[in-house]
């Protein structure tokens, strides 16, 4: 959304709220009762009102300006016309020599009238928006001539680019020439070319001047002349930008009283001033929009032209004071004008322009890249035979590409992820396991049968009952096999004897089963543990996957928002040249002896504004760009005078108030110049961390500060009672006798306030320091609180070193932040 679309709202709501004070004010523009009883008039009234409300301004941007062709059309609906019974009586009453007594506005007229001025400031709105949008593209064209200037390279590039353009001028004037000296092909092909050798000859005579230049001067030259021309028609956009929002209902709804609400009490000359200015109006955009259609007009005497033809329009010369006046303003004939200006010369105020850049700015893109397409048409086939050759290649090269990637994700994404969520969910599927399940009962139990067999077989003295089979039973269990081994210890000591009875082999083989159970159980533990770590097991299989398909998203989005990054930082660089160039119009602007800008230069001022606006509203958060309209509309203000727009200037780029900031660890310092007494005062000023927890840091900083400020939140009363234990640190750590003052910052938050200035002062002059509340969002007493400290700082040193060394003009100040738990503000 543009300013032009704010200016348009502002002054068609304050023609709704004319209409409404006139409906409360007793006189004219109410429906008599005759009016109501008639079907056509009644039927007429209502299609005024349905093309009023068209009219009407909406809450969506993209609506509230309507097209020239869109308002020409509602113009052609409304049908106005000047046989109305109150133009006709008005009329009745010029011509008759008797009778002054003034007659009432019947409600249709009341109605074509609104319609008129609500169609009015449509127009008004299209035609700024109109000049802008011709003067805002400007500056590339102008930017483009200005690199072809700075570069020998990019003057031959632009050589090489147009070279072809300039052949073909040569050969037509050629040709042209030829043709005057009466030679055509039918004449034969030897006297033809005589001729055409003849012209060659003669206009390289012309050209032998030209020659001495090189070729990169007199493309220079040209670029030099283009460039020129640009400038000429910016200024002269500028200058009608600014009259038309200098003088025309911009300036009448903001500063004057052409269409603001009358009160109930006012003048029936207040009631109809509004008709008056919509008439002016008209006559001014007029004037300016044929005034920049002569392109023989000179840029310095565009005022003097538009003011001529303002001065010898009739419409100047209405006075609200005069009834006679108001009633020579016809509906009927005032729309006339405004279609005339619609249709005819808004539409050849575009042309015009349109040819200017044509001739004049940057040639087109099928001129600048003709070089590069002509090497790509040229290797086309080539890179058509490459790709044919090699079809099946790249088609098998992109399937195996996709199935690879489908492969990775279904194996090494989606699986090991129903994996992790089957062990959450304890599905036997999912488990992770190195033995058999009944691998170890059964191993045991034929370890315990094969003992107790053996044992039986080979008793030491009587057969064993039941309870020494359990007993043994139980040993094995718990690993013991001592009647084996004490049996295969025997027959070790006769191994023939003992391999014959089979003992031997049979212990033996015992032994291997053990040993197999042994390995069992080691191996039962140890899938335990892994059972245990199943689910980190489960994770350590998916990260992998997880990492890479990461890494791969964070690259392909690196791609897409490097983009937008670098989409931002170039509105971030944009902004700050944007800045700039409000700031260099503005010092070198001439003011007027009321000290505002020239038409001219408020012009220019507007196209850098609306571009700021608009960059602006890509970058900053919402809330912040609705604090920034409140500076653009103060800059905008052609009324405000330079010195006050230069402020505005001042205060976006350097005090500039941020409303969220990040906590100070240690020091944060910003360098500021300051004008004190007619001198220039440099302060170094460091924003310590004023928390708690960061207390034994900035006690560091103390030492050598002249000035420090102690601030506290008027909104926490923490931050309040941590005052005095500041104050305390700085006279035990600080240079003796360094001027302090107490800051209460966000004063302007009286709803929240906890506490009072009462409070402040008091604790102020229990401390014996000078006291102030500031608010670093409002600008309030900020300027105030350094100044009057930089004052102190300065008398203090004069008085100390009055006799032997001059003041210093580089001050340190210390800033002391005194709230608690990081909920203090900032000064600066």
């Amino acid at each position: 959304m543009s300013f032009v679309v704010d200016q348009v709202r502002h002054i068609d709501g304050q023609l709704d709220r004319l209409q409404l004070s006139g409906q409360e004010a007793p006189g004219e523009g109410f429906l008599t009762t005759e009016e109501a009883h008639d079907p056509a008039k009644t039927a007429r009234i209502s299609d005024l009102q349905a093309l009023i409300k068209s009219l009407s301004t909406t809450s969506s941007a993209k609506y509230s300006l309507l097209s020239a062709n869109a308002i020409k059309s509602i113009l052609d609906r409304a049908e106005l016309s000047s046989t109305c019974s109150t133009c006709a009586h008005h009329s009745e009453r010029n011509g008759s020599s008797i009778g002054h007594q003034a007659v009432e506005s019947s409600y249709e007229h009341e109605l074509e009238c609104l319609l008129l001025s609500k169609a009015t400031v449509q127009a008004y709105g299209a035609v700024l928006d109109t000049v802008l949008q011709q003067t805002i593209p400007l500056s590339e064209d102008i930017w483009y001539w200005e690199d072809i200037l700075s570069s020998y390279r990019y003057a031959g590039l632009y050589s090489i680019q147009t070279s072809p353009i300039r052949v073909w001028h040569w050969s037509q004037d050629i040709f042209h020439d030829v043709r005057l000296r009466g030679g055509h092909l039918r004449e034969g092909w030897k006297q033809f070319y005589g001729l055409v050798s003849d012209a060659v000859r003669e206009r390289s005579i012309k050209d032998i001047q030209r020659q001495v230049v090189s070729p990169l001067a007199l493309v220079r030259n040209e670029a030099r002349k283009k460039r020129a021309a640009l400038k000429r028609l910016r200024l002269k956009n500028a200058n009608a930008l600014g009259i038309l929002l200098g003088e025309g209902l911009s300036n009448e709804s903001i500063h004057e009283e052409g269409i603001r609400t009358p009160d109930l009490s006012g003048t029936q000359e207040k009631h109809r001033k509004w008709k008056i200015t919509i008439a002016k109006n008209i006559a001014l955009m007029n004037a300016v929009i044929n005034s920049s259609n002569d392109a023989e007009l000179d840029v310095d005497k565009f005022d003097d032209a538009v003011a001529a033809m303002t001065h010898d329009d009739h419409y100047y010369e209405l006075q609200a004071s005069d009834e006679h006046s108001v009633a020579a303003i016809r509906p009927a004939e005032v729309a006339e004008r405004l279609q005339a200006l619609l249709a005819h010369s808004l539409p050849s105020y575009t042309a015009s322009c349109q040819l200017t850049v044509k001739e004049h700015g940057r040639p087109s893109r099928i001129i600048r890249y003709w070089l590069p397409l002509s090497l790509l048409v040229v290797s086309s086939g080539t890179i058509l035979r490459i790709v044919v050759n090699r079809k099946e290649e790249i088609i098998t090269w992109i399937r195996e590409f996709g199935s690879t990637v489908i492969d990775f994700w279904s194996n090494w994404v989606v699986e090991p992820a129903k994996k992790v969520i089957g062990t959450i969910r304890h599905d036997e599927a999912s488990e992770v396991s190195i033995l058999s399940k009944k691998s170890l009962e059964g191993d045991r139990a034929s370890l315990e049968r094969m003992v107790v067999d053996f044992v039986v077989a080979t008793p030491e003295n009587a057969p064993l009952n039941d309870t020494q089979i359990a007993e043994i039973r139980t040993k094995v269990r718990e690993g013991d096999l001592t009647p084996v081994l004490k049996v295969y210890e025997k027959d070790m000591q006769s191994p023939v004897m003992g391999s014959l009875r089979g003992n031997l082999i049979r212990a033996l083989l015992i032994q291997i089963q053990k040993t197999k159970v042994d390995v069992e159980v080691a191996m039962s533990g140890i899938d335990s543990i892994l059972k245990s770590q199943e689910l980190l097991f489960g994770f350590i299989g998916l990260t992998p996957g997880v990492l890479v398909t990461i890494g791969v998203y964070r690259w392909l989005s690196g791609i897409i928002y490097n983009r937008k990054g670098l989409k931002r930082w170039t509105k971030q660089g944009q902004l700050l040249m944007i800045l700039r160039n409000i700031d260099r119009i503005l010092v070198g602007a001439t003011p007027t002896e009321f000290g505002e800008l020239s038409y001219k230069d408020q012009g220019l001022l507007l196209c850098e504004i609306h571009m700021l606006r608009q960059a602006a509203s890509d970058i900053l958060p919402r809330r912040i760009f609705h604090d920034f309209l409140e500076e653009i509309n103060e800059l905008t203000d052609i009324r405000s005078g330079v010195e006050r727009q230069q402020r505005v200037v001042d205060r976006i780029s350097e005090d500039s108030f941020t409303p969220s900031f990040i906590t100070t660890i240690g020091i944060d310092f910003k360098i500021r110049t300051i004008e004190l007494d007619g001198k220039r005062v440099k302060l170094q000023i460091w924003d310590t961390a004023g928390q708690e927890r960061f207390r034994t840091i900035t006690t560091a900083y103390y030492r050598g500060a002249m000035g420090i400020l102690l601030v506290y939140d008027v909104t926490d009363e923490r931050s309040f009672n941590n005052i005095r234990t500041w104050f305390s640190n700085v006279e035990q750590h600080a240079t003796e006798g360094v001027n302090k003052i107490l800051i209460g910052n966000k004063c302007d938050w009286e709803e929240k306030r906890a506490v009072s200035t009462e409070r402040g002062q008091a604790l102020a002059d229990e401390l014996g320091i000078p006291f102030l509340e500031v608010s670093a969002k409002s600008n309030i007493n900020v300027d105030k609180a350094f100044y009057s400290l930089a004052a102190d700082i300065k008398k203090r040193l004069i008085d100390s070193a009055r006799n032997d060394q001059a003041p210093s003009s580089s001050v340190n100040v210390g800033e002391q932040n005194g709230s608690a738990g990081g909920l203090g503000g900032k000064c600066c």
